[in-house]
């Protein structure tokens, strides 16, 4: 695999609070608009989008760690592993986000890579506006 890109954001909320939001594909719905349906349960997930993307549908597999969250993506155009990585900064949380990509993809990748690293991070992003109103709410 090679790494396409790295996005970070600080979210005020707990590790806890973050790792239970991203190990749950369910939650895409709310800070991913992309994002139509999830259906699935367990670890394995079917997503589809309502919007023009690489992956219209995709097979969502999500692993974790006390530390990671996983997402491995299948059967869409684009193979891909999104790693969340998650470190505790006094009362808020470090996201550190890495797109891998499968070798050999017939993709422009070197291309795509500025537009979805851009995508991406405004998904993060909505991801911490959305966990920051949970947590004052």
């Amino acid at each position: 695999m090679n790494k396409l890109f790295t996005n970070q954001v600080l979210i005020t909320a707990d590790r806890a609070t973050v790792h239970a939001i991203l190990a749950d594909a369910q939650q895409l719905l709310t800070w991913n608009p992309a994002i139509s349906s999830v259906a699935g349960n367990g670890h394995q997930f079917r997503i589809d989008r309502t919007t023009a993307a690489l992956n219209q549908h995709e097979l969502l597999t999500i692993t974790t760690t006390p530390n990671q969250v996983i997402y491995d993506s299948t059967g869409g155009r684009l193979v891909y592993q999104l790693r969340f990585h998650l470190t505790s900064v006094t009362d808020q949380t470090l996201i550190e986000e890495e797109l891998w990509t499968a070798d050999g993809s017939h993709l422009p990748l070197k291309l795509l890579a500025p537009i979805a690293k851009q995508a991406f991070a405004a998904n993060l992003n909505q991801l911490r506006r959305l966990i920051e109103h949970r947590v004052v709410s």
